[in-house]
């Protein structure tokens, strides 16, 4: 068991403090960006300050000055240890739990107003009816329409991962690979719209956006790859595979096409 602390709390006083997501937290964890919280029982976790001023300037970095989480990795240590550091003094963009509801019904809103339609018919202002909220509120939270389209391809790759970790966990192991990107067209399907369009936008060399979708779909592959094949060197390799043919049956059913693994009824 993991060295004892008593004077932490658990996630979801972490979610309320910080406004970041569980999922993200989680994902940072893995990701080495934030230290492992403290195991106090076998399904227990407690966090501390450490996590909450590595979640602030991590959060300042992506939104303040726009950074991709490889440079955050970079350069995060050194803020943290100067105390003194503008970014773990400045107050964070959003801040407690009442705010952070705010930014998160922005982003389900622009999730589903990306996915219906291509990034320039959606405006800030779309986006402020869609959420009820006025233009003000909307850049305390987000500096930018560019800001928010990029947190939520990065919202519904956590989103998909997590609904893949959940239903791969019921599957016999080792995991079957058919089986596996079944579950991950399933999962990816609502995704693909947004991150289609965060790729169209790196594949034009649109500066911003390039850094963004290498860090995004490095996501989905390496998170993934832990899923299926937790600690082997082959697994990111194994994820690309199944999110290809994920990609393959997904763009079949949009088409009519008849998967030719699978037998004709009759």
């Amino acid at each position: 068991m993991d060295a004892q602390r008593t004077d932490g709390f658990a996630m979801a006083e972490l979610v309320d403090r910080t406004g970041v997501p569980a999922s993200t937290v989680h994902h940072y964890v893995r990701r080495g960006l934030l230290p492992p919280p403290a195991r106090i029982a076998p399904k227990r976790f407690l966090y501390g300050p450490e996590h909450v001023d590595a979640l602030r300037v991590i959060r300042g970095l992506r939104q303040r000055q726009r950074l991709s989480l490889a440079k955050i990795a970079e350069v995060l240590p050194e803020i943290l240890a100067d105390r003194d550091s503008a970014l773990l003094q400045a107050p964070q963009l959003g801040g407690g739990p009442e705010e952070s509801v705010v930014a998160e019904r922005i982003l389900d809103v622009a999730i589903e107003a990306f996915g219906l339609h291509s990034y320039g018919e959606v405006s800030v202002a779309d986006l402020c009816a869609g959420a009820d909220v006025a233009k003000g509120t909307f850049y305390r939270h987000f500096e930018s329409k560019s800001q928010v389209f990029v947190r939520a391809a990065e919202r519904v790759v956590l989103q998909t991962l997590e609904r893949f970790r959940r239903e791969v966990a019921e599957l016999p192991q080792p995991v079957d690979m058919r089986a596996a990107a079944e579950i991950c067209a399933a999962a990816l399907r609502p995704a693909l719209p947004v991150l289609l369009e965060l790729a169209k936008r790196s594949m034009l060399f649109e500066p911003e956006y390039v850094a963004e979708a290498r860090d995004t779909f490095r996501l989905l592959a390496t998170e993934m790859g832990e899923i299926l094949l937790p600690g082997e060197a082959e697994s990111h390799a194994a994820a690309g595979m199944v999110i290809l043919d994920a990609t393959v049956q997904v763009f079949r059913s949009l088409v009519g096409g008849r998967d030719p693994r699978v037998p004709t009824p009759g």
